[in-house]
């Protein structure tokens, strides 16, 4: 491999371990420095303390919460609308992931809080090959109220032309039942 050749790679090859290497010289010269004057001992705990703490960190900014639908319906749809005494408790997986396994509905109620998250997560049954997600509100008792909608294909004309009725028709469907 040349890295004085004038093509792209090259450069980013250096750009990458120029760092890297610069800051591994620099912690080796701080350990070195610090051997001198605090016990072995004291500066390995520090090390693997260390270590614990930005996997916790990492963890923490990495974790996910998690809706998986098992159902034979052609959609799925989270309304977030419920109160705070939701009987829907989400189960811990891993540190701080957390997941939810709704079977046989298409139709969930959740705490409106859950709307705003991020790392809310909807998974569809495996059997759906394509999905077509949309997050959006609609007005209930004079209130918006936000939700997720997913189909297995694309999104319905209907739907297109005016979500707020296509979805309250759903959830009279769902109420009739």
């Amino acid at each position: 491999m040349n890295y004085a050749s004038p093509n792209l790679f090259s450069g980013m090859y250096l750009s990458i371990v120029i760092p890297i290497t610069l800051v591994i010289w620099v912690l080796y010269f701080i350990d070195r420095i610090l051997l001198n004057k605090i016990s072995y001992k004291v500066i390995i705990l520090s090390e693997i303390g260390l270590a614990l703490l930005l996997f916790l960190i990492l963890s923490y900014q990495n974790s996910k919460t998690t809706i998986r639908f098992e159902t034979n319906k052609s959609y799925v749809l989270v309304i977030f609308d419920s109160d705070k005494t939701s009987s829907i408790t989400f189960q811990k997986k891993g540190l701080f992931n957390k997941e939810l396994i709704i079977k046989d509905t298409n139709l969930i109620y959740l705490n409106s809080s859950y709307e705003y998250k991020n790392e809310l997560k909807i998974e569809t049954p495996k059997n759906w090959i394509r999905t077509t997600t949309d997050q959006n509100t609609f007005t209930k008792d004079g209130k918006n109220v936000g939700y997720i909608f997913v189909t297995n294909s694309e999104l319905p004309k209907s739907y297109l032309i005016n979500n707020e009725k296509y979805i309250d028709s759903l959830l009279q469907v769902n109420a009739i039942k």
